[in-house]
């Protein structure tokens, strides 16, 4: 797919208008070129879903999937005010490219609008209907997204890979650029309590490469970082049946009492109340507490013979089905389960 584009020799921007190094993209990649415009009622509708679809992978900590917007707007102003007010961290086409439009436009018979085209290594179209899947699967579920796109990213032949091509499942790391706090070093206890970002894996030593915010880089174990969540609470008057779920953020944790130390940031209520202290819950607590899609946590006390093989192994959040009161969690590609929130840790991980 990168070859692919990089051969075409196409002039590319990112979001913000600045020029895309097409020496970026990797054989991880899967890349989808979306012909849309917008003038056009029929994208006015789709391209939402595009950007639901592309968000919800993003916070499964899949990135790997390259939209290139080529535009057929009136004129140039009218590109990028779509681009800035619809899109998501999508490339863009140059807009004066009228040339290598037109031969991308006859290359994948682009008759009409909006039009979604994902392709392999050689350039040739590989999904048959993009567009409706991506609206079966925004209709469905967060799940149904993520196994639309792993179904993508095998017709396009791309190698799995989170932080670079090649380094196989990435359902079991935290995705790139998670922010950390440092918990748990015997060697150097002075780095206890930093925070920072979860820059890269290293396969070889199984562990990430953390830039501390103090310009310090560190090579740690999954088991020594606190993911830094944003999670979703109720209930702080004791009641759950009327309050509204609202954003806290994880501050800390209390190995002793295995609570989750949260610090609202939501309506003013919360905020009044974080001044005062943080709020403490437990992960079981799914009435007042809720774990977002892509948050990684650790599967601990599965009984089930068929389960067992998925103790002390990490695996990414889903989503909460509300019949059972489990999350989906997806342990590995292709493979999810239904778990019970007693037995999901965030901290330490596996």
């Amino acid at each position: 797919m990168a070859k692919f584009v990089q051969s075409y020799g196409l002039s590319l921007t990112d979001r913000s208008g600045k020029a895309f190094d097409l020496n970026q993209l990797n054989s991880g990649d899967v890349i989808a070129f979306y012909f849309s415009a917008s003038w056009c009622p029929p994208c006015k509708h789709f391209t939402p879903l595009l950007k639901k679809f592309h968000d919800t992978l993003i916070s499964h900590g899949e990135r790997s999937l390259r939209i290139i917007f080529v535009s057929s707007d009136q004129t140039e102003h009218d590109m990028w005010k779509y681009v800035y007010d619809s899109h998501g961290d999508w490339l863009v086409l140059n807009y004066n490219s009228k040339e290598l439009k037109d031969r991308l436009n006859r290359q994948y018979q682009v008759s009409g609008i909006p039009q979604l085209v994902v392709i392999d290594a050689v350039g040739r179209q590989v999904v048959r209907d993009a567009r409706g899947e991506v609206m079966a699967a925004c209709q469905a579920s967060s799940t149904q997204v993520l196994t639309t796109y792993l179904s993508w990213k095998s017709s396009a032949g791309a190698h799995a890979g989170g932080y670079a091509a090649g380094q196989g499942d990435t359902s079991s790391q935290l995705p790139p650029g998670c922010r950390v706090r440092v918990c748990g070093l015997k060697g150097s206890p002075e780095h206890n309590g930093s925070d920072g970002v979860a820059q890269s894996f290293d396969e070889s030593k199984h562990r990430y490469v953390v830039q501390l915010e103090q310009d310090k880089q560190l090579s740690l174990k999954a088991a020594n970082l606190l993911q830094l969540l944003t999670v979703s609470m109720r209930g702080l008057d004791g009641s759950v049946k009327e309050d509204k779920w609202t954003d806290a953020s994880l501050v800390d944790f209390d190995e002793t009492s295995g609570e989750l130390v949260l610090r609202g940031s939501g309506d003013e209520q919360m905020r009044e109340a974080s001044r005062e202290d943080c709020f403490r819950l437990k992960l079981a607590d799914v009435a007042r507490l809720r774990l977002k899609p892509g948050a990684l946590v650790a599967v601990q006390g599965l009984q089930a013979e068929a389960a067992k093989q998925w103790n002390e192994h990490n695996g990414k959040i889903l989503e909460l089905d509300e019949a059972s009161q489990r999350y989906m969690v997806q342990v590995a590609a292709g493979t999810s389960l239904k778990i019970k929130p007693d037995n999901l840790r965030i901290f330490p991980l596996a």
